[in-house]
């Protein structure tokens, strides 16, 4: 009898047969994915929120044991768009386990809703996040020195939010302590509180009801000037603090959240001096479809992310 940490080439094919038996070869050099579901992060206002992990991880038909959860991958932290409410987790479940197979540990975070806790909560949570990921790094295979954010709807603004303030103390729970995202992703996040009405939408962003007015409180955010420009991350954007470098995706035919709210974000990232990139989908209506959620998508998300390293890791 063999022992158990016989290797795979070692270990003889079998030598039985049947008649009518096809024979084809094993797949070798693709990466598996492990999801980890409802993993506690922190516990706010009387709330556990959680993250859900996929963790890459070789074929353990031709990986050592110990072998198998070895590598360290990039982090794509990802904040579930709900209109600042209950986040439905497993929404993009199914794009970013395919994103995952291409080398990316991915977290998809829980934040406060805002029935529960107001702006800034869904910023502090994100934060807070990143950091629980970073002390985590040996248990997921996550590269700390490759940690992107990416958000869609309300967490790509959130997203942005992190984007603009990671290295200031603004709306931080742990101020003090580090970020060191790499990169940021937002897909159709809203950035100018006040302006989503003045472009065609479907949806009235103006009254206390509104995703916008629950976020900032349960008020009309005409009411409150000073809160909607606190909650705009081109507010925080400064010529003399370098940014990480970012990635805009927004749909041309976004009902929601008009494409001129990137643009508006976009323009003011450019005209600081920062890093920033816009991608038009043509077509493309708001939230995690085919038309946006795809492997052409995929494909401009995994070349930002190898561009980003390449330029942060530069000396």
């Amino acid at each position: 009898m063999r022992s158990a940490d016989t290797s795979h080439e070692e270990f003889p094919h079998s030598t039985s047969t049947a008649v009518g038996m096809k024979l084809v070869e094993a797949t070798r050099g693709l990466l598996n994915v492990y999801v980890h579901l409802n993993v506690p992060y922190v516990v706010r206002s009387g709330r556990t929120l959680h993250v859900q992990i996929i963790q890459p991880s070789r074929d353990a038909t031709f990986a050592a044991p110990a072998d198998v959860f070895a590598d360290r991958f990039p982090c794509v932290v990802f904040v579930q768009g709900s209109g600042w409410g209950e986040q439905a987790l497993g929404a993009s479940m199914a794009f970013w386990c395919r994103f995952a197979e291409r080398g990316y540990t991915v977290a998809i975070v829980e934040y406060r809703p805002s029935s529960v806790a107001p702006f800034p909560a869904q910023v502090q949570d994100a934060k807070t996040a990143v950091r629980w990921l970073r002390s985590q790094a040996d248990s997921y295979s996550i590269d700390p020195d490759r940690i992107v954010m990416a958000g869609d709807s309300s967490g790509g603004h959130t997203a942005l939010m992190v984007h603009a303030t990671q290295d200031l103390d603004q709306f931080d729970d742990e101020p003090g302590q580090p970020l060191g995202i790499m990169a940021f992703i937002d897909f159709y996040g809203p950035t100018d509180l006040a302006r989503l009405n003045d472009e065609p939408t479907t949806m009235d962003h103006t009254s206390p009801e509104s995703p916008e007015g629950r976020l900032l409180g349960g008020v009309s955010p005409s009411r409150v000037p000073d809160l909607v420009r606190e909650a705009g991350p081109s507010s925080w954007i400064d010529a003399s603090r370098r940014l990480a470098p970012l990635l805009i995706i927004h749909g041309s035919k976004d009902r929601l959240i008009p494409f001129a709210q990137s643009v508006y974000h976009y323009q003011a990232l450019r005209d600081a001096g920062q890093a920033a990139e816009l991608v038009q989908i043509r077509d493309a209506d708001h939230g995690i479809w085919p038309a946006i959620f795809n492997q052409s998508t995929a494909d401009i998300l995994h070349d930002f992310i190898q561009r980003a390293h390449r330029l942060t890791s530069a000396p």
